[in-house]
């Protein structure tokens, strides 16, 4: 009987005296490993491992190019692939693979096993176990348990995701656009969410209006009616939805907004300490920076009260005194927090009247910051009025940029950058929603 033999450079064979496995069936051994049209002439077995030698019936000869059964073995060819398991052993399945010569056509082809798929030196049942085992695990797990290269793992789950159904883009409706920093490897990425749906329709490469033209070219072919887009007010973006989009409605996100105000604030603070001569002045200017960004709501929560120190003053006596010290830093706060007020007015005439005099009392201040904002909020006046006929908000896309970043960081980075957009991607087909 023939013994195979596995080395790194391949495989030769032996004469050995020893008979295989005789328990196994080779039917068990089929309908395991997807050996359909195939014989399984000798199963040999380890500790540790399971060696199949498969034969391609001569009576199942054709030609690969025309089909013809008159066909002679030009010679033979001896491979070796990974298989799928059987139990706790690792499995692989050896042939001599015939390259036949038409006696039709005169073509020589060498045969292509149903159970492989080109020169990949694994079974597709094999790609399909590590397809499932990468539904749960990240790539570093299954190349820990399965002993194979990341190389293949990552090729593996790339092909798996590529296979996943896409959602239609001609049932969009409502959409948010936002950009996520996905480190130095891949830089920014601009990601478009169905608000919907909750899933992720597209992955751009950077941000602004270079990284949607992809996508507006396919919602374009698929007649999408969209409503209206929810987006920060990045120039990039609003320039590629006035270009592709001009007739949509785009909603600026209540978030980024007050994000902007509350970074106007913190300069003019930082300008406040660097002018002051005064010694106490610097030192409550110092210790005022997040209670300034905190909401009026939020001072001395219960949180907070449990880690004050005794005699310690309360974060609304701190921001007190720090106001009462310096009328801009008070004119600012104050505007801050109405701003605050805007999405809460009772219709969009009222809401317009509300931006008018915050705006007015902006420019009446004095205070440069202040005066620039306002000059960022008329030149955003439609996109800010907006929310009260599509009351939308990036908040579900930034839910979705925690899990990118759970994603990278359960995975230890992905080194491919396809990879990691269809990852993004297909986030919804994520049974468990942590893995990577």
């Amino acid at each position: 009987m023939r013994t195979c033999r596995v080395f790194w450079g391949g495989v030769f064979w032996q004469e050995s005296d020893h008979s295989g496995v005789t328990g196994m069936s080779a039917g068990a051994v089929y309908q395991a490993l997807g050996l359909h049209g195939y014989e399984v002439s000798e199963v040999h077995e380890d500790q540790d491992e399971l060696l199949i030698l498969v034969a391609w019936p001569r009576e199942q000869w054709r030609c690969p190019a025309c089909g013809s059964r008159e066909v002679h073995c030009h010679d033979r060819k001896t491979r070796l692939w990974r298989s799928a398991p059987v139990g706790l052993k690792a499995t692989r399945v050896v042939m001599d693979v015939p390259r036949l010569r038409c006696l039709t056509c005169s073509a020589v082809r060498r045969h292509q096993p149903a159970f492989a798929s080109g020169q990949i030196r694994h079974t597709l049942s094999f790609e399909r176990y590590v397809a499932q085992l990468l539904k749960y695990l990240t790539i570093q797990d299954v190349v820990r348990h399965l002993g194979i290269s990341w190389h293949t793992a990552m090729e593996i789950d790339q092909r798996r995701l590529a296979a996943l159904p896409r959602p239609k883009l001609s049932t969009l409706k409502r959409l948010a656009i936002d950009e996520i920093h996905s480190g130095k490897r891949h830089g920014f990425l601009t990601i478009v969410l169905d608000l919907d749906s909750g899933v992720v329709v597209h992955v751009g490469d950077g941000k602004g209006e270079a990284s949607l033209k992809g996508f507006f070219r396919r919602l374009k072919q698929a007649r999408a009616k969209i409503e209206a887009v929810a987006i920060d007010m990045s120039g990039g973006y609003v320039a590629a939805l006035k270009k592709h989009l001009p007739d949509v409605p785009f909603v600026f996100d209540r978030f980024h907004v007050v994000k902007l105000m509350n970074e106007k604030l913190t300069d003019l603070r930082r300008d406040l300490f660097r002018e002051a001569t005064d010694v106490l002045q610097k030192q409550v200017l110092k210790g005022t920076r997040w209670l300034l960004l905190m909401g009026s709501d939020t001072l001395d929560s219960p949180q907070r009260v449990a880690r004050r120190r005794p005699g310690q003053p309360s974060d609304r006596e701190k921001l007190d005194a720090a106001l009462k010290l310096n009328e801009p830093l008070a004119t600012a706060y104050y505007l801050k927090e109405k701003l605050r007020l805007f999405w809460d007015q009772s219709d969009r005439e009222a809401a317009e009247r509300y931006l008018d005099e915050w705006c007015r009392q902006a420019d009446s201040s004095g205070i440069r910051v202040l005066h620039t904002m306002a000059k960022t909020l008329r030149t955003h006046r439609s996109g800010l009025l907006a929310w009260y006929d599509h009351a939308l908000s990036t908040g579900p896309l930034e839910g979705t940029n925690n899990r990118i970043k759970l994603l990278q960081h359960r995975a230890y980075g992905y080194r491919n950058k396809e990879h990691f957009r269809l990852r993004i991607l297909t986030l919804h087909h994520t049974r468990h929603r942590l893995t990577g």
